[in-house]
């Protein structure tokens, strides 16, 4: 008597174990999409917290609004050199359209914007609004400064 596997076993077995090999890579699809989607808003929201950050520091040291429009704002503001602060002149600017970067001075500040504005309440004290809103997941994030060398 043999013990030896036929041919249709054989083939049987390796049909059964393709099925489940298959299944299981479907099966793990969406779970790498979702990871990828995942990482890509983390990362879009990293980088519009990094500007807001930035924007934040900046503007709670504005002196002057030199101008503003509805792509871009001109201003100055202060920095630290030595015992006493200088006065800085910086652009930020935004072309409107999803998906274009937030340029400050030309340099991408935040990429993928979806939406941007600046809002200006005199006060007292004055206060500048912020909404930044990602191209990627649709994260909004909003925050309110009050420049502290500036008068109503």
């Amino acid at each position: 008597m043999k013990t030896a596997f036929t041919l249709i076993e054989v083939v049987a077995t390796l049909l059964l174990v393709a099925i489940l090999a298959v299944s299981m890579a479907i099966s793990l699809l969406p779970m790498t999409q979702g990871l990828m989607q995942v990482r890509d808003n983390a990362a879009a929201a990293q980088k519009a917290r990094l500007a807001m950050a930035r924007l934040t520091r900046e503007f709670t040291t504005i002196t002057n609004v030199v101008s503003s429009g509805s792509g871009a704002i001109t201003y100055d503001f202060l920095v630290p050199n030595g015992n006493w602060y200088a006065v800085r002149r910086h652009t930020l600017s935004w072309s409107g359209s999803a998906g274009a970067p937030l340029l400050l001075e030309g340099v991408p500040l935040s990429d993928d914007v979806a939406n941007f504005s600046l809002s200006y309440a005199p006060g007292p004290p004055p206060v500048i609004g912020i909404l930044l809103q990602s191209q990627e997941g649709g994260q909004a994030f909003s925050t309110g400064i009050a420049p502290r060398n500036m008068g109503p």
